[in-house]
């Protein structure tokens, strides 16, 4: 069971994955990809059942389909895509997509972060539309996950943050830049993403509206509309997570507590353990997820 978000993959084993993660458990690792708003990306192929559903997951997902068939699903709405198509799922909510049809399912794929350069990707709900990036991003995530592996495995010399900073590069081109004129929910990710950036400080209720000159209702419903979220809870569960990489580290807990606003490691403990269902301690000890794809 999955600590932060819950995954179910109900998969068999006719398939095929390549992929690269932010974190030190995945194989391989590249923590460079986090400055680029990454936490994970790959290539895939499923040729049997496939199946992957996430509830309250905190990245968004965007595939890249190569090959056959599949959809997007979200409680009884779904949303087909085939090859030369993009599909997109926003994070948080209960969503997950299949392989649908005979052939095997090919993707190129992105675990994205709730970072501001993608917002003006970001919907209420699923959605597909056309794309001719596929294949070129393919080229580039096969490069990249080579060159991880091999910086992993100990090479001297490697291309590897040549080729993260070219991967980077198509997927801008491929979802195009982000609009300088912002609507609401890349305002809110704009804001939230500060949050992320000093979860020490403190973040009244009424300081956030402020800073995007409405008031605490009105930013309280806009939160719950497009993030699914009060304002209050989101900025708790992005010390959350903040805490949790911290003590993956090894930091002790007492450091990790107050570098995410608490004053008593009492409390920080509680309200870690209501959230993720384990104390701080066990994720010191290894405890952790390992997301796939």
């Amino acid at each position: 069971m999955a600590l932060i978000y819950y995954e179910r993959f109900d998969c068999d084993d006719n398939g095929w994955n390549r992929l690269v993660g932010a974190h030190v458990f995945h194989k391989p690792s590249h923590p460079p990809m986090r400055e680029r708003g990454f936490f994970m990306c790959g290539i895939s192929e499923a040729c049997g059942r496939s199946e992957i559903e996430r509830i309250d997951a905190n990245f968004h997902v965007l595939l890249f389909c190569l090959g056959g068939e599949g959809e997007l699903f979200e409680g009884e709405q779904t949303w087909p895509f085939h090859a030369g198509q993009m599909a997109f799922q926003p994070m948080r909510g209960q969503r997950g997509f299949r392989r649908t049809g005979d052939a095997p399912l090919h993707l190129a794929w992105f675990l994205l972060n709730n970072d501001v350069r993608w917002a003006h990707l970001v919907q209420p709900h699923c959605y597909v539309k056309d794309s001719d990036a596929g294949w070129l991003l393919h080229d580039a995530l096969s490069l990249y996950q080579r060159e991880a592996q091999l910086n992993q495995n100990g090479h001297g010399y490697t291309l590897v943050m040549q080729a993260l900073e070219m991967l980077s590069i198509q997927l801008e081109r491929a979802v195009g830049a982000a609009d300088t004129r912002l609507g609401w929910p890349q305002q809110l990710h704009a804001l939230f993403s500060e949050v992320a950036k000093a979860p020490a400080h403190d973040w009244p209720v009424e300081q956030l509206a402020q800073q995007l000159q409405i008031t605490p209702a009105h930013l309280h419903r806009l939160c719950l509309s497009h993030l699914g979220l009060p304002p209050g809870q989101q900025v708790f569960a992005i010390r959350m997570q903040r805490a949790r990489e911290l003590l993956a580290t090894g930091m002790p807990v007492s450091a990790v507590a107050s570098a995410v606003a608490y004053r008593e490691v009492a409390s920080f403990s509680r309200r870690f353990r209501q959230h993720f269902g384990v104390s701080p301690s066990q994720i010191t000890k290894g405890i952790a997820i390992k997301p796939m794809p």
